[in-house]
């Protein structure tokens, strides 16, 4: 019995340390685990073409990257000198990826001071963004960004994928193509911009701009003094709340504006619609007027003391003013 029990446990260590030393040559990733003391106000630029990216602010002057690089990499660059410092991924000049195949490819946490720089490129993968306050500029192509509390100058934009945003602030700019994006929380001047895809937004700007084309966005917006819409082939629907006075200007084609304000809304209303779009008017009783010659319509009324203004045109479609 006792020559069984050790054959037994014989078999089961063999078959332990083959799972083991499979798993190793499985994933034959290079490790990465570089450090760099580096200034407060950091210019950083990263270059990871594929993989999964966490780079997030700490209250240190440290530049560090850790984790693990693309199978397919040939190696990596680290360089820091006189207040720039730069990772970047190296790879073969030619490599063909699936993009929605993550099997061995970088998985990296990069660590940046609070108030650096940095500016992130790449190509296939998900980036996950904190705590700058520098300024930040996110790019990938196939991939999801997912970023919270930045500050100052912000430009996140990807191709076929999602942008999440939380509690930006200062100099927004959101832009995708073939994605979605959601901002919730964000403050200062935003600008949004995507293509057959749609915008969500919860925002407390002075300033928003926003652009569709065959795309749609729902927008509920408070204390937002300043309001520019356009969409072609696509509709936008938009809330503002705690403004009495707001400046409002945009336009469609072929695609339809929804507007809502505060019941005690002050502006001067000028909307126009050709070629066989339409105008609702709730806000007051006042009513639109056909053009003598040809499809269009027109309609001026002022709200309250007019101290606003609302002036929105649309070529074949729709324009609706709603109170809240």
């Amino acid at each position: 019995m006792q020559t069984i029990n050790k054959n037994w446990l014989g078999s089961l260590l063999s078959i332990v340390l083959l799972a083991a030393s499979t798993l190793a040559l499985a994933d034959s990733r290079q490790v990465v685990n570089e450090s760099r003391s580096v200034s407060a106000n950091e210019k950083i630029y990263v270059e990871v073409m594929s993989g999964e990216i966490t780079i997030k602010a700490i209250s240190g002057n440290t530049f560090s990257v850790s984790g693990k690089l693309d199978e397919k990499a040939t190696g990596y660059e680290f360089d820091s000198k006189d207040g720039f410092s730069r990772f970047e991924m190296t790879m073969p000049r030619q490599v063909n990826y699936n993009w929605k195949d993550k099997t061995n490819m970088a998985e990296l946490r990069i660590e940046v001071p609070v108030g650096s720089s940095v500016e992130f490129k790449g190509v296939n993968g998900n980036v996950t963004v904190s705590g700058i306050h520098g300024s930040s500029e996110i790019a990938t192509v196939n991939g999801q960004i997912t970023a919270s509390d930045l500050q100052n100058s912000v430009k996140l934009s990807t191709v076929n994928g999602e942008i999440k945003v939380n509690g930006a602030s200062g100099k927004v700019e959101l832009n995708s193509v073939n994605g979605e994006i959601n901002d919730e929380g964000s403050t200062g001047r935003l600008s949004y911009e995507v293509v057959n895809g749609k915008i969500k937004a919860k925002s407390q700007a002075e300033e928003v701009s926003i652009s569709t084309v065959n795309g749609d966005a729902e927008l509920e917006l408070s204390g937002t003094k300043q309001l520019k819409l356009s969409t072609v082939n696509g509709e936008i629907e938009a809330e503002l709340r705690a403004v009495s006075s707001p400046r409002i200007s945009g336009s469609s084609v072929s695609g339809d504006i929804e507007l809502k304000l505060e019941s005690n809304a002050n502006a001067r209303v000028a909307l126009k619609a050709s070629a066989g779009g339409s105008l609702d008017n709730k806000l007051s009783n006042d009513k639109a007027t056909k053009a003598k010659y040809g499809p269009s319509r027109s309609l001026q009324f002022t709200l309250g003391s007019g101290d606003g203004s609302v002036e929105l045109t649309t070529v074949s479609g729709d324009i609706k003013l709603e109170k809240l």
